[in-house]
């Protein structure tokens, strides 16, 4: 082939690419004619920039940018020795594979599956509530099914205790495309089948993941679709393996944080107020105190507000990484962290995937109750009077819940009540 028809050649292949016809190949094909070109290319030059231009084409057609302005300048011949010459066919096929892969909706679906299972492969599954969890789904109301809901637990374990002090909620809202976060407070009085009324923290040490589901159904209304658990020791390697967090301190917090053992090793207690980078010690102090307010809320609302406001952190964190980054920081993770859930390795997949999709920027929070919602009490537990937090209205409080999570939808049953009366369906406004 001439000089000439190897330019018509190009000519013509750039046509295909620019129509879209590249897309429709088979990879058969498409390694055919890649090696119809490399040996009409016949030098070094000629040969590399036509794959750099192949590839230009095919990845900024999947992007749908234009390629009317990619010209090929004309390079001095050199002859193309075999080594370059097989090395340059390799990488380009690599290169057009990643293409694929990365720009494509049937290549990211084959990446996210590689991902979900290698990740899903490292965590520790509980398959003891598997039905359970298949008859909760089939039970959602068809206007709670664009809904995913994640209890992510922290467990404190202390001295043989195992209260989970972080309970919240993670929603994924296909239809709206949202992430949100729902703190559930530690200290709600609520109604536990077969014991008497408690503190929402003990439930897990009385019957474990699935008393737990069945008391969040019961009283707030809202099925899980799995959780994810860590017990606060693994919680601070995550953050030391992420080289820490961004955590903005009051000069009050500080202050207490430098002179109690909430930061456990006396070596990290140097934080300051302002904005700064925490370790995993003092993230983990940061985010069990409640003696101190954080300027806005006092107490365990301050408590549940500064667990909410690391999550946001680290997911900021995490979104600023490229996909190489994000694959070597989750490998670390999932190789040194111990992370249970019930989550099936299928769905698993389907979730991640779907929350790839949605793009989301930012996280959305909140906390149940709500101000203005609620009352302090002081009530017999055991053998002592402790202090609790009660709903003024428990049908509102659903009502409220479900509205964050799951958006302005019709609620098209009714509900029943821990005191057995129903409401009629709401809309939200």
């Amino acid at each position: 082939m001439d000089r000439e028809d190897y330019q018509n050649n190009r000519r013509r292949n750039a046509s295909q690419y620019r129509s879209g016809g590249q897309s429709e190949r088979d990879w058969d094909q498409l390694y055919n004619d890649l090696g119809d070109e490399i040996a009409d290319a016949g030098d070094e030059a000629a040969f590399l920039d036509e794959v750099n231009r192949s590839l230009a084409y095919q990845v900024n057609t999947e992007l749908g940018g234009s390629t009317t302005s990619m010209r090929r300048p004309v390079k001095k011949k050199k002859r193309l020795k075999k080594g370059v010459k097989t090395f340059a066919i390799v990488f380009s096929i690599i290169m057009v594979v990643m293409g694929f892969l990365m720009f494509t909706s049937p290549g990211r679906s084959i990446v996210l599956k590689i991902a979900g299972d290698y990740i899903y492969n490292k965590l520790v599954y509980d398959d003891s509530n598997q039905e359970e969890q298949e008859v909760n789904k089939t039970e959602k109301p068809e206007n709670e099914k664009h809904v995913v809901n994640i209890l992510l637990l922290g467990v404190e374990e202390i001295e043989g205790a195992s209260n989970t002090d972080v309970m919240i909620v993670a929603s994924m809202n296909t239809i709206e495309k949202t992430l949100k976060l729902t703190s559930l407070m530690r200290d709600l009085y609520v109604e536990i089948p077969g014991y008497n009324n408690n503190k929402l923290n003990s439930v897990y040490a009385k019957g474990g993941i699935d008393l737990l589901y069945e008391v969040i159904d019961l009283n707030f209304g809202i099925k899980m679709d799995g959780y994810s658990l860590v017990n606060f020791s693994e919680f601070e390697k995550i953050v030391d393996i992420m080289d820490g967090v961004e955590v903005t301190l009051t000069s009050n917090e500080a202050h207490y944080l430098n002179t109690t053992n909430y930061i456990s090793d006396p070596a990290n207690r140097t934080v300051k107020e302002g904005t700064q980078i925490m370790n995993g010690n003092q993230v983990l102090g940061y985010v069990r105190v409640r003696k101190v307010s954080t300027a806005t809320e006092s107490n365990d609302f301050g408590r549940t507000q500064r667990q909410r406001a690391v999550l946001n952190a680290i997911f900021d964190k995490v979104k600023s990484r490229n996909i190489i980054q994000m694959g070597l920081l989750m490998n670390e993770i999932l190789s040194e962290v111990k992370i249970s859930t019930d989550i099936s390795q299928s769905d698993f997949n389907n979730y991640l995937e779907e929350a790839v999709s949605l793009r989301v920027k930012g996280l959305e929070n909140y906390r149940i109750p709500s101000d203005g919602n609620f009352k302090n009490e002081k009530v017999q537990i055991g053998s002592y009077r402790q202090d609790v937090l009660v709903p003024l209205d428990w049908e509102a409080t659903r009502l409220e819940i479900k509205d964050f999570i799951y958006g302005n939808v019709t609620n098209t049953e009714t509900v029943e009540t821990s005191e057995g009366e129903t409401t009629e369906p709401v809309v939200a406004e």
